[in-house]
Formats: structure tokens, sequence, C-alpha cells
């Protein structure tokens, strides 16, 4: 584990020691919006891992949905022979 991926888990455990027991349990989904928070940041980076995490909030509401709603896989990029990252094969098919 490196230390980005240290920092996202040790927020969370501080959040769910500190803040989770006074707001209470109220989160709709599984995992709860603070795991995937977490499950995002790591697996996405902490633009499009804050991004993600921000809609997931937004839809937690008493008229928004429920049940289980993990995050998207991350995007992996491609990576050619020589090791740039990026790049594609791309075929013409006549």
């Amino acid at each position: 584990m490196n230390l980005y991926e240290s920092c996202v888990m040790g927020a969370l455990r501080a959040y769910k020691l500190t803040l989770s027991p006074l707001i209470g349990r109220q989160c709709r989904f599984l995992p709860t919006c603070s795991e995937y928070a977490a499950q995002a940041l790591i697996g996405h980076g902490p633009v499009r891992g804050s991004w993600l995490a921000a809609k997931r909030l937004c839809r937690c509401h008493p008229w928004g949905g429920a049940g289980y709603d993990p995050p998207p896989p991350p995007r992996h990029k491609a990576e050619d022979p020589k090791g740039q990252a990026g790049a594609r094969d791309w075929k013409c098919e006549t």
C-alpha cells in the first residue's frame, strides 16, 4: 500500500471513529458512501475519485435509490510493447 492509499484509508478510519457515530447509519447503499469514496479515490485517483464520490453523495437522499452500488472499475491505460502508456493498436478492417 502506497502513501496515497494509506492516507485515504486513514481518513476513512478517522471518519468512522469520530463523525460516523455522531451522524448515525443513514446510508441507503452498500458499500456505504464513505467506503465508496475511499474505493473511488484509490481506484480512480483524486480528481475522478472525488467526482464519483460527490455524485454518489448527491444520490444518497430519502428519494434516491438504494441497494448495492459499487464504484465503476478503474480505467486501465493500454501499453504498447515499448512501455508507452496510452498507445493502442488500431486495425482497419475492410
